[in-house]
């Protein structure tokens, strides 16, 4: 089974792995029965998981990775790994790099910011330019194409390599407009139970205003409209009923 996984999962185009199948409506309630009997500090320990049969170990996620690392498709990837330089992989370099540190009072420049925009803006143009030049090397002697190919993919290397590094910024940019739009969202919510519990207190005021002047329909009247007939209370159930209605109509609207 270990091997069969191995294989499966180093694949370029992997199959589902074969332990899908264990997923199941039924397993899935086994599991939770069993997990409800066992104690908390050994429902999720390796012995504990050991002993559960072999179609429900599956269920249980895994610990998060303790050394910093997982394994993907056959690769050992690591979680920690940062972004390697173009001179690391052996790549031409067409923009400066940032300072690891910045120097106190040095003046602020396009290579100490290392505005990427300005240089993805400069390599899209000279890929344009490149391109044209290998077109006219093609036109001419074909043979020649060489350098030019190998000029045009230092370039998509650069510009890629520029993209990438933006990845870190994209993701905390996501994450602030996630949380803003979730903060506006429950602002709306807190507003708007707000502005409910306002409509509904100067209904109960009015009611509250205007309820010594309220008078019911006579017992003749309820029974010829087939509504209870009120007894010797007074009018209290018909002003309780006045006061609902008039709720339900001010929330309604």
């Amino acid at each position: 089974m270990a091997e069969e996984e191995r294989r499966t999962s180093s694949a370029p185009f992997p199959a589902p792995p074969p332990f899908y199948k264990f997923f199941t409506e039924e397993n899935l309630s086994r599991l939770k029965e069993l997990q409800s009997t066992a104690p908390k500090s050994t429902s999720t320990t390796a012995s504990s998981i050991l002993d559960l049969p072999p179609e429900l170990r599956y269920l249980i996620p895994p610990e998060p990775p303790n050394n910093g690392k997982y394994r993907s498709f056959g690769a050992l990837i690591d979680i920690n790994e940062t972004l390697p330089s173009l001179r690391s992989l052996g790549i031409e370099q067409l923009y400066p790099s940032p300072p690891t540190t910045p120097t106190p009072g040095a003046p602020t420049s396009s290579e100490q910011t290392l505005d990427r925009a300005l240089y993805l803006t400069k390599i899209a143009k000279s890929i344009l330019l490149k391109f044209l030049e290998l077109v006219g090397v093609l036109s001419l002697d074909p043979s020649q194409f060489e350098p030019e190919i190998n000029a045009l993919q230092t370039m998509f290397y650069n510009a890629h390599h520029l993209i990438n590094e933006y990845r870190p910024h994209q993701a905390r940019e996501s994450l602030i407009v996630i949380m803003e739009d979730s903060i506006e969202a429950k602002r709306k919510e807190i507003e708007g139970v707000k502005e409910m519990k306002a409509r509904v207190e100067e209904t109960l005021s009015k009611i509250e205003e205007g309820k010594n002047g309220l008078t019911g329909p006579s017992n003749t009247e309820r029974m010829d409209r087939d509504e209870p007939v009120r007894g010797t209370g007074g009018d209290t159930k018909w002003e309780q009923e006045k006061i609902w209605m008039a709720l339900e109509e001010e929330i309604s609207e």
